[in-house]
């Protein structure tokens, strides 16, 4: 019995490509926010008014790393973001750069269609 279920498992697993995990950096100085499932590259910056909660940033596709938007951002508090720490990004959901605090920064231009 053992010997079928070894067999199973291995013709099951020889046929599943191992995920290999996206390259962290991006064009033009961005980086990869994302999971298992996908994700995409971003590049954040403050605009020419530092004390506002406007930014300006580029957003890639993760499969061929080509420009999706650039253009500025909104951020949805009314605090200073520390845009910087790559590590509070969570995900895009084609109009919004979504944070992990729940909070997002809103594309203020039009997103190109697909």
């Amino acid at each position: 019995m053992h010997k079928y279920l070894m067999l199973l498992l291995c013709v099951f697993f020889s046929g599943c490509e191992p995920y290999v995990p996206p390259d962290p950096n991006g064009p033009n100085g961005s980086w990869w926010v994302g999971g298992l499932d996908g994700g995409i590259y971003v590049f954040m910056e403050d605009d020419a008014n530092s004390s506002d909660n406007i930014y300006q940033g580029s957003i890639y596709f993760d499969a061929d790393k080509t420009l999706w938007y650039k253009g500025k951002f909104q951020y949805s508090q009314n605090t200073r973001l520390d845009y910087k720490n790559r590590e509070i990004y969570s995900g895009w959901d084609g109009e919004r750069l979504l944070l992990k605090d729940q909070s997002y920064l809103q594309a203020m231009e039009e997103i190109p269609p697909l």
